[in-house]
Formats: structure tokens, C-alpha cells, sequence
């Protein structure tokens, strides 16, 4: 079954609809956290900022619910290899996993390995009354949804970010841009200006294949593009797609750095931490490292702002990072409990103090987070963002990883100046193959 985006809201409004209207006083009355005291569970997750922080904070869960946590972190390429051979086995030794769903959300589905996540809550004796799924982003929870089922629970959501040394700016006189056509002016402007005794890239951001179409898909949605024509085949050598390689190739090959096309965002971290970059362009989690004083010489220097807007309007993405529950678990109302903790508001709240985007509202307003920010403008640009994103910052294909090889190609060819519509057309084409092979299209 084809998997619908034609009325996303409308149905995530339903779906919230239909888990809302119970009545609360008897969720009050038998939510019973310590339902499964002595249970174990086996939890995989990805060793990142999200993996480490609920890591940190299992004891309060293991007291709370008496709920023993067998927790396995992995890094990021490891940590993919064990979910999906885990989860294709099907042995059932795993109960809840970390999940992007806008990376593998779709073929997970299709596999029948996201176990449903609407009859626990419904059920009032394991829906906790204080969890407030309309406080979760509606956009996050609009991405973990496949043919009107909720799949897993969100906690972390990034957004594009345009990061900017302000210092500069000011002694330039230069303004923040706030469309494409004004972020090309602005790069070209300060490419090469001195600082510090060095010179500056206008403009750093990823250029290594795969990586860089998550960052370049701002730049096709803002252009007025998608990923998919309304037929489903691939439309990304559609003129939108053309004109987003060629803005985002100009844009490194002109003012970026050289050697950009080997540069993942752990590159540009550090050269704009480094100082020696006056714009940076990914999702807003970076800016911990930039206010870091032992990892970054750029502290206090640092403006944050939206991304700028393209013909199409301002049209960020969104990383949507949750918690699901293996279909093949034998215990897997623990297994909601935990995952059902990890998305609650006091643990997403602490997140967010850890510097992990919280995929919830109450989170951003908590007057503990308010005291420690000082940055209003990193506040203000990610919530608006927030609001506003797009959470298919991947392709909507069953084989993601081969999908993004492709793309990345042509991102690529057009930094290197090469011709961008042979090198869309061939994308598009080997998106095809792709997808008729892995789903039949």
C-alpha cells in the first residue's frame, strides 16, 4: 500500500482526534507506571547527543517504572547495520529502537517492523495522562505517520539554520539575506574579506555526495520542487531540481572553501568554529558547538537566522529523530513505556537543556531553558522554523542511502562546474531504477 501525503495535517489532526478524546479522569485512575516492574528490555540506539543523554538519565526510568533497560549504543553507520539486521531477523530479542523516519521510516513500514503505537495509547492503563501528545510538534508527529498509523514517538527535531559570524556582518555593514538571491550576493561579498589575520569562505556547507542532499533539499523545496512528480516517479531533474544543483553548486564553487566536495558537516563545524567561514548552512543543533569556549574560537560572534526564502517561499526541513517498538517484541507494552518516557515533557525538557532540539512546545517555553538561552535569535528562528518545515528531508523512497548516492552525484558535478542537467538527468534516471527495483515503480 502507497503510502498518502496528500492531506498530511488532516490526517495527523484525526489521528490526534481519535487518541485525545478519552476520558481523562479514568487515565488518571489506572495508569499504573510499575505495571511491568522486573521487566527487561532490550533497547538499541544510536551513540549522538540523543543516545548519550537518555543514557544519562535511565536510572530515573528504571525507578520510576522498575523496568530493567538492557541499552546498546552504536555509532551512527554501526548502529544502522544492527537495526535493520535486527529488525529483518525478526528473533524478537528487540523491543524499542531509535528511528529517523524520513531515512528508513518508509521501508520499516513496509517491512512490517514498526509495531503501531494508537492502541497504546488508547489504552488507560498505559497512556500516561500527563504525556500531552498535542504538545508534541505536529509537524514531527505529521513524519512518523504511514497509511494513518503512528509509528514511533518523536523526541529530537532539527531544522535548517543559517549560522552567521555577526561581527562581521556588523563591521561590513552587510544585512542577514533572507532569500537565495541575497545569500549568493551576501557569499560573494565576503569570500576571501580578511578576519583575524586569515581569510574567509563566503560560505561553508556540505558538498560530499550523499550527505549534502539533506542540506540541498531546502534548496529544491525553496526553488518549488519535490522529490517525487504527482505520478510518483522521480522528478529530480524537473527545471526547479535544475536550478536548486545550480544555486547550491555556485554557492560552494564560488565562495566556498576549497575542496568543499569532500566536506560532511563535521568539516564545516570546525571551519566555521575555526573562524574561518562567514556563513554556515545545516540544522540547528551546531550552534552548541559554536558557543562552546573549548571547542570553538567563534563564541559570542555567532548569529542565528532562518533559512532564506526561494521563489517557492521560505522552505526549511526538518530531521525528525524517535523511539519505536519492534512488531516482533514480546514485551512491548514496557517497551511503550519507555519510549513513552523518552518523548515525555520532563525528559524532552531536559534534552533540550543538553542542547538537543526538543520535538516538543512546552519544551521551548520551560522557564529553566529561558533563564540558561541567551541567544533569543537561536530560539526564535528554530521555533518559527519548526512550524514551517518540511519533514521529508529525504527522499519518500524505500532505498533512502541509494536514492541520496545518486543525488549526491549530481550536487557534485555542479560544484565542480560541471554540466548540472546531464548530471540531473542521470540522477533521475537511476532514482528510477531504484525505486522499480525496491518497490516495483
Amino acid at each position: 500500500m502507497r503510502r498518502s501525503r496528500l492531506h498530511p495535517l488532516l490526517a495527523l489532526q484525526c489521528l490526534l482526534v481519535a487518541l485525545l478524546l478519552l476520558p481523562s479522569p479514568g487515565l488518571a485512575q489506572t495508569f499504573n507506571p510499575q505495571a511491568y516492574k522486573g521487566t527487561t528490555i532490550r533497547v538499541i540506539q544510536n551513540k549522538g547527543t540523543v543516545g548519550l543523554a537518555v543514557e544519562a538519565l535511565l536510572p530515573e526510568f528504571e525507578k520510576l517504572t522498575g523496568i530493567k533497560v538492557q541499552y546498546e549504543t552504536y555509532p551512527e553507520d554501526q548502529y544502522r547495520q544492527k537495526v535493520l539486521l535486527e529488525l529483518g531477523a525478526g528473533s524478537g530479542g528487540l523491543d524499542a529502537f531509535y528511528t529517523f523516519a524520513a531515512q528508513e521510516g518508509l521501508k520499516f513500514w513496509r517491512s512490517g517492523w514498526y509495531e503501531p503505537l494508537d492502541p497504546f495509547l488508547k489504552n488507560p492503563r498505559l497512556a500516561d495522562p500527563a504525556f500531552d501528545l498535542a504538545d508534541l510538534s505536529q509537524v514531527a508527529l505529521q513524519g512518523n505517520v504511514y497509511d494513518g498509523k503512528l509509528t514511533s514517538l518523536p523526541i529530537q527535531q532539527n531544522t535548517s539554520m543559517l549560522y552567521y559570524r555577526k561581527d562581521v556582518f556588523d563591521r561590513l555593514k552587510v544585512k542577514v539575506p533572507q532569500t537565495f538571491a541575497e545569500l549568493e550576493e551576501v557569499a560573494k561579498k565576503l569570500h576571501n574579506v580578511e578576519d583575524g589575520g586569515q581569510k574567509l569562505a563566503g560560505i561553508t556547507m556540505r558538498g560530499k555526495k550523499a550527505a549534502a542532499t539533506s542540506i540541498w533539499a531546502p534548496f529544491l523545496f525553496g526553488m518549488g520542487g519535490t522529490w517525487l512528480a504527482k505520478d510518483g516517479k522521480p522528478a529530480v531533474a524537473s527545471p526547479e531540481a535544475i536550478q536548486a544543483y545550480e544555486l547550491y553548486g555556485r554557492l560552494l564553487r564560488n565562495s566556498g572553501p576549497p575542496g568543499s566536495v569532500t566536506y560532511h558537516w563535521y568539516e564545516c563545524v570546525a571551519q566555521f568554529a575555526q573562524g574561518k567561514a562567514a556563513m554556515y548552512i545545516d540544522v540547528n543543533p551546531r550552534f552548541f558547538f559554536f558557543e562552546d569556549p573549548g571547542k570553538s574560537q567563534v563564541v559570542g560572534k555567532v548569529g542565528y537566522a532562518m533559512f532564506p526564502s526561494g521563489p517557492a517561499g521560505r522552505r526549511p526541513t526538518m530531521e525528525v529523530a524517535s523511539m519505536g517498538i519492534s512488531t516482533k517484541s514480546k514485551k512491548k507494552e514496557a517497551a511503550f513505556l519507555f519510549i513513552q518516557w523518552t518523548a515525555s515533557k520532563e525528559v524532552v525538557a531536559k534534552m533540550l537543556l543538553r542542547g538537543i532540539p526538543a520535538a516538543r512546545v512546552s519544551a521551548w517555553k520551560d522557564p529553566r531553558f529561558l533563564a540558561e538561552m541567551k541567544h533569543k535569535d537561536w530560539i526564535e528562528s528554530s521555533m518559527k522554523s519548526m512550524e514551517i518545515a518540511n519533514p521529508q528531508y529525504n527522499p519518500p523512497v524505500m532505498a533512502v542511502s541509494e536514492v541520496r548516492d545518486a543525488l549526491g552525484e549530481a550536487i557534485v558535478s555542479s560544484i565542480l562546474g560541471e554540466n548540472v542537467k546531464a548530471a540531473a538527468d542521470k540522477a533521475n534516471a537511476e532514482m528510477a531504477k531504484i525505486m522499480e527495483k525496491t518497490e516495483g515503480k
